[in-house]
This record gives C-alpha cells, sequence and structure tokens, in this order.
C-alpha cells in the first residue's frame, strides 16, 4: 500500500523536481567537515543547496550554520 501511493501518487507530484546526490553534491557533501555524523543528512541538503545555488529554508538554522549554505528560517521576520 506505502509502495502503491509512493509510487502513484509522491513520485509523479515530484517528477523533475527531486535533485540527485551527484559527484559534485558528494564532493561538496566531504568538503564541509561535519563534525557531527548524526549531521550527514543535513550536510547532503547543504551540500545539494550549495552545488544548484539554493537557499536551504527551514526553521532548524544552528545545524546548518556550520556549512555556510545560505539560509532562510520563514519562522523568523527579516531572515
Amino acid at each position: 500500500m506505502l509502495r502503491q501511493w509512493l509510487e502513484t501518487q509522491v513520485l509523479p507530484s515530484f517528477a523533475e523536481r527531486v535533485l540527485a546526490v551527484d559527484t559534485a553534491v558528494a564532493r561538496q557533501c566531504a568538503s564541509l567537515h561535519v563534525s557531527d555524523p548524526r549531521s550527514d543528512r543535513d550536510a547532503l541538503i547543504a551540500a545539494t543547496a550549495m552545488v544548484h545555488g539554493m537557499t536551504v529554508v527551514t526553521r532548524n538554522v544552528d545545524d546548518f550554520k556550520p556549512t555556510g549554505v545560505n539560509i532562510l528560517n520563514p519562522w523568523v521576520y527579516g531572515s
């Protein structure tokens, strides 16, 4: 049931909008030197944004600050 939902609803809805973890993203991620291994996912998100010239939109600003990625906190006025 979950797989069917993924295949029929989620993937078609996000077609052409999912960014792959390619060689450029992997290299950028490796260069971030994230000290906390629990932050691997955040490092991949930050690296993907950096490679594609994007901004990470999150309330979880503290985990992304050390990466140097552009951040927008939509919960803070004027951020």
